[in-house]
């Protein structure tokens, strides 16, 4: 096949034609081969000229935003505009008005036909005579023909005529049809203008209607008979005072009702049941903000859900009495939810007891990074892969949304925060509306149901029929949101699903990148200080440790520096040095991508077999961190999305309760561990750990150290990890 190059279409204008570009209106000056010259009508200063290739209006009309009406600065024409008040095609008018202007122009084109075929035609009312019979035949039949809709004709088929119009008043439309060059719109008589404008009752009477009408719209709310009564009770008070011949009448109950319904419905009920409700009620419901791409808009709030939960732990609910089950503890979650507004994909899910800024982080982040461990820990059939970089972000005013830790990782991602007015939230209606629908179509799984209002519970004890537990409703609402709710028709989305919705946007127009391991880090990870020393800082027990680092060491000193981590990837952290951040990695590297509570697991695990008290070579902790990720033991815990957040303060209770003391040993340096048992828990040099001892143990004494002899790895002599432990000071009495 040939491929043929597209033709521009050429467009024709005329000098009072009204040309509208993208809502600018323009009238024609000339045109040539290569396009045409047009002036914007309302332009400022002296006329100007802008020219339009036929490219660029064609490309334009296709668009739909070219609007050409022939004509339209003609003296005719805007004479018919004047005298219709402004409309200028028939689908200003009413139905019963655009069929009464297309008779009287069939009956004008008729006639004009008679003109045409007619030599002896002649515009006088008795040759009009003699040829309206012939026009009302003409009429008829095409009547009778309209009336069977397209089916054959039938005598029971029944239409409406109009009389035809006298001789006078067919030269009366003709004129003003011709002068008009031919506008339907001429034709149109003046009964539009029709009626009497003013009342015939006293101006008195008039200003006690207005009166009465605007008590109607009172928070006391009363009826309009009860305002009908008071008009006329105080009409007949005024008349008590005045003569026969002055009395005031009292207008009929339409006519007062009519005052009361000229009201604008909107201040009606704002003043009979507030304005704020009345904001509620009579609130624009739309599609919201324009989202075209992928992640241009996430919105983000939080939702009491309206369901009890169970706030014990699963492992200890069986050891619990009947008794002590019933009086267990219940709770409702606030579910706080992000969603992208283009594709109505959730993009994020955390559980908290209260809607609060570590919560609102934690959503953030997770909107941002990789979630197929949630959509594996809940066993989800489908990926969960709506990850990238916002364009912007929508909360409401919450303080989670408005405090300054949330606002400043919305800024150090780069994108904009936007935030809705108190008392509308139909702003953020995406969020809004998912949540209605998670309601109505997970919640009824379960008991325990709370329903949205005290009418819809009934006589319901929620807290009473309780079956969820806190720690798995995440896992429940994770596999609603990943294989139900974004495989489900969508109705915004003209019947596609928000999955399939979201594959075409990115195919289309692509997303922003997420943010890097270290960028999150940097924007997520909680702030603190660390000592720095010749092995670098420690955190968690690890060190971490670059040459760069000790540069910065050589030149300040011993020194305290921030430090930022990040709980699910303990592999680096980032140190500020020289007004920037630098990534650090541990010197442990089974670490890239351990959570802290795996970490916590692992070193609890290896004090539970009595491995450590102080320091442990670096082989036991590749080994124990790899027995934990082949058994699976924290996959649930791990990318459980109503876990609580980890935050800095949750990393100094670790390290106090945890793993205070305790340090990693590299085994090929033979100094390592004695460095390692003179400092303290903050890396700060112990003076007693050098200190004398007072006698040595006896030989057959229980407190002889016991020690186990695992290989290293590369099958050399085992190395013994360093056990201290010392003669217990209490006596047992028989």
């Amino acid at each position: 096949m040939y491929a043929f190059k597209k033709q521009p279409r050429r467009f024709a204008f005329g000098p009072l034609d009204r040309i509208i570009i993208r809502y600018r209106e323009y009238r024609w000056i000339s045109s040539n081969d290569s396009g045409h010259v047009l002036t914007p009508i309302l332009g400022a200063g002296e006329p100007i000229a802008e020219g339009f290739s036929h490219e660029d209006l064609d490309e334009i009309a296709e668009k739909g935003e070219l609007q050409h009406e022939p004509r339209y600065y003609e003296e005719g024409r805007a004479l018919t505009r004047l005298k219709n008040g402004g409309a200028i095609s028939l689908f200003d008018l009413t139905p019963s008005e655009q069929k009464q202007l297309l008779q009287r122009q069939e009956i004008l084109e008729l006639i004009r036909q008679e003109e045409v075929t007619d030599p002896t035609f002649v515009r006088t009312d008795a040759h009009l005579k003699k040829v309206l019979p012939r026009i009302t035949a003409t009429l008829v039949e095409r009547n009778q023909a309209r009336a069977a809709e397209g089916k054959t004709e039938r005598c029971d088929q029944r239409f409406e005529m109009s009389k035809i119009p006298s001789t006078r008043t067919v030269r009366r439309w003709w004129k003003a049809y011709e002068g008009s060059g031919f506008d339907i719109m001429s034709l149109r008589d003046g009964h539009h203008r029709s009626g009497n404008p003013y009342s015939s009752l006293h101006p008195d009477v008039m200003q006690l209607i207005d009166k009465h009408a605007a008590g109607y719209c009172d928070r006391r709310r009363p009826t309009m008979a009860a305002q009908y009564d008071a008009l006329t009770a105080e009409i007949r008070r005024i008349n008590e005072g005045r003569p026969d011949g002055a009395k005031l009448s009292i207008p009929a109950k339409g006519t007062f009702r009519k005052a009361i319904k000229a009201i604008p419905v909107f201040d009606a009920y704002a003043g009979r049941y507030g304005l704020d409700a009345a904001k509620r009620r009579f609130a624009v419901v739309g599609q919201g903000l324009e989202s075209v791409r992928a992640f241009q808009r996430v919105v983000m709030d939080g939702h009491k859900t309206q369901i009890s939960t169970i706030a014990v732990r699963i492992s200890k609910w069986g050891s619990l009495s009947p008794e002590e089950k019933k009086k267990a503890e219940r709770e409702r979650l606030i579910l706080h939810l992000s969603i992208c507004a283009a594709s109505r994909c959730i993009t994020g899910i955390r559980f908290a007891k209260t809607e609060n800024k570590e919560a609102a982080k934690a959503l953030l982040r997770m909107s941002v990074t990789d979630k197929k461990r949630y959509a594996a820990a809940a066993k989800c059939k489908s990926d969960w892969p709506m990850t990238a970089r916002p364009a912007s972000v929508h909360t409401d005013t919450g303080s989670a949304w408005i405090s300054a830790e949330f606002r400043a990782c919305v800024a150090d991602l780069r994108c904009t925060l936007e935030t809705a007015p108190v008392g509308l939230p139909q702003m953020r209606g995406h969020a809004e509306r998912v949540f209605g629908t998670i309601d109505r179509s997970l919640l009824p799984n379960f008991t325990g149901r709370t329903f949205g209002s005290i009418e819809e519970k009934g006589d319901d004890d929620p807290a009473a029929e309780a079956s969820i537990f806190s720690e798995s409703i995440g896992s429940a609402f994770v596999r609603y949101v990943v294989d139900r709710y974004h495989h489900t028709p969508h109705a915004a989305l003209c019947g596609m699903t928000p999955y399939d919705k979201w594959l075409e946007l990115v195919e289309r127009y692509g997303v922003l990148p997420p943010p890097g391991r270290d960028e999150v880090r940097n924007i997520f990870g909680p702030r603190i200080e660390r000592a720095l020393d010749h092995r670098g800082v420690r955190v968690a027990g690890v060190h971490y440790q670059s040459a760069r680092l000790q540069e910065y060491r050589r030149k300040v000193g011993d020194a305290r520096v921030a430090v930022k981590f990040d709980p699910e990837d303990l592999g680096r952290v980032s140190v500020w040095i020289d007004d920037a951040w630098l990534t650090v990695p541990a010197i442990v590297g089974s670490l890239d991508g351990v959570h802290l509570d795996h970490w916590s697991e692992a070193v609890r695990d290896l004090r539970r077999r009595n491995l450590i008290q102080s320091s442990l070579s670096r082989h036991y902790v590749d080994a124990a961190i790899r027995d934990l990720a082949s058994m699976g033991r924290l996959a649930l815990s791990y990318a459980d999305v109503s876990a609580p957040t980890l935050t800095a303060e949750d990393l100094e209770r670790v390290e106090r309760e945890l793993l205070y003391g305790f340090d990693i040993v590299d085994p090929n340096d033979g100094g390592a561990a004695e460095f390692a048992n003179t400092r303290d828990g903050d890396g700060n040099r112990d003076r007693f750990a050098n200190a004398i001892p007072v006698a040595d143990p006896a030989p057959g004494d229980d407190a002889t150290p016991r020690s186990t002899e695992p290989e290293t790895p590369d099958g050399g002599p085992a190395i013994k990890p360093t056990v201290r432990t010392r003669k217990p000071n209490l006596k047992l009495e028989d």
